[in-house]
């Protein structure tokens, strides 16, 4: 058997809402979002990326309101939990769906639901009124990764609208008293300014905001203590010490100590003399916590079966990472088949890669093995800390972003020649495009996520 199989430590994934019973150390944290829940009933769970934002509303706050825990509205609940991504008002209604409001095996209900919260502001609180949500039931919708809206809502006016429908039908929802829907949000600390573009959110966000406090020495002693005990095993107090002094006070540290202690504990159950604590020697193996993630996803990639894969390999990573304008690594969650098209591999080599990277024991890609991926399943990597600690990844991000400046470029060139402002590229220009059309080998659907004019770009470089 894997050994990852029984596990306690989850790895870079959040936890989920079945393994509260492995989350500790923030027992205080949900008490408080609890009480603001019952304040407002719009909330948003606040912290920088590797905080915790999204294990503590699924493993702390949504298993303790099915415990009763806010006792004024019961424990009879129910859940949709989903990311807003680039069509967000579909990703609401899909999620109703979901959590069981109107029959998924009906293929009119997706259409319906669309419909009725297109129709107006009121359009959540009219869905959950027209749903299967039974008297007595609360329903409690949670946009995790919240700031997608804000990076998708750039892209286009129409997407900027999009944006403000899809907030207003939260806010108007969570306003309602008569319809008992609770919104909760989490989001990046550092786009709240972004807030402030959408009518509305800016005040909802400063009456019902959470930022998460970093954990103390003695919660996060609790995190590594008791999922050890939990899982039947021990861990020595020189290990315990030694990570408490390495990970200290970065709070985007704590993904990375997951996946460090899921790789210890993995270590620990493969090689271990009767009553051997989690100890110092299989930390080192793994590679500590400095090392231990850059480690494991190298020695993923040097699995790969072949030089294709490989740079298959880069190139799917490539396209599910970004690095922003203001220099913050960015997920970037792309359908799957999508992602084909812009890495130029077949479904099945995709597949390969996709799966060496997310199967038990490994949590670099979601969704996790297991779960079935077809042509509009949404690949994303697990977790932004790998862009900053994977060192291989970190390379392809810096590469990626200096292709897309090349592409740009070249495409506007383009543009202008087309309108009679440009000449054809000369040396040194001609030359970096030409050889970065050779190493690249860009697909047209790679190209359209940076610049739409890639077909006039190609013949452009063509010409010149």
């Amino acid at each position: 058997m894997n050994p990852s199989s029984s596990n306690p430590f989850p790895g870079l994934r959040p936890f989920t809402s079945e393994e509260d019973y492995l989350f500790f150390g923030r027992e205080d944290q949900t008490n408080e979002l609890l009480q603001l829940l019952r304040e407002h009933r719009f909330i948003a769970v606040v912290g920088t990326s590797g905080s915790g934002k999204s294990s503590l509303v699924r493993a702390g706050l949504i298993p303790s309101l099915f415990g009763g825990t806010m006792v004024t509205v019961g424990s009879r609940w129910e859940v949709g939990v989903f990311r807003p991504g680039g069509d967000p008002v579909k990703n609401l209604a899909q999620a109703l769906i979901d959590c069981d409001l109107y029959d998924a095996e009906d293929t009119e209900s997706l259409p319906r639901v669309l419909a009725t919260l297109r129709r107006s502001r009121q359009g959540l609180s009219e869905a959950v009124r027209q749903s299967d949500l039974e008297p007595g039931h609360n329903l409690l919708i949670v946009v995790d990764q919240f700031e997608e809206l804000f990076r998708f809502q750039h892209e286009s006016d129409a997407q900027k609208e999009e944006a403000a429908a899809f907030v207003q039908l939260l806010l108007h929802a969570a306003s309602e008293a008569k319809v008992p829907v609770y919104i909760t949000i989490t989001m990046r600390s550092d786009y709240l300014g972004e807030c402030a573009q959408i009518p509305g959110l800016a005040e909802a966000v400063n009456h019902g905001e959470y930022l998460i406090p970093r954990l103390t020495r003695d919660q996060r002693r609790t995190a590594i203590e008791r999922p050890v005990a939990v899982g039947g095993g021990q861990i020595s107090q020189l290990l315990i010490n030694q990570l408490l002094n390495e990970v200290g006070d970065e709070v985007d540290q704590l993904p990375v100590l997951q996946h460090a202690l899921m790789r210890v504990w993995d270590c620990w159950s493969e090689d271990h003399q009767d009553e051997e604590p989690l100890d110092l020697r299989h930390y080192k193996q793994v590679g500590g916590l400095t090392h231990a993630l850059s480690q494991h996803a190298d020695e993923v990639y040097a699995e790969l079966p072949n030089d294709r894969s490989r740079l298959l390999c880069e190139r799917i990573f490539k396209a599910l990472t970004e690095r922003g304008e203001d220099e913050r690594g960015i997920r970037r969650p792309t359908q799957m088949q999508s992602l084909c098209e812009i890495v130029g591999g077949t479904t099945a080599e995709v597949m390969q890669v996709l799966d060496a990277y997310r199967e038990v024991g490994r949590t670099f890609i979601m969704p996790l093995a297991g779960t079935p991926i077809d042509a509009e399943t949404v690949i994303d990597i697990s977790h932004e800390s790998l862009m900053r600690v994977w060192r291989r990844l970190n390379e392809w991000v810096d590469e990626e972003s200096q292709s897309a400046r090349i592409y740009r470029r070249l495409a506007d060139t383009a543009v202008l020649f087309h309108d009679n402002r440009a000449g054809h590229y000369r040396d040194p220009d001609l030359q970096i495009a030409l050889a970065w059309r050779e190493s690249d080998q860009p697909t047209d659907a790679w190209g359209s996520r940076y610049h739409p004019e890639f077909e006039a770009a190609i013949k452009f470089l063509e010409e010149s």
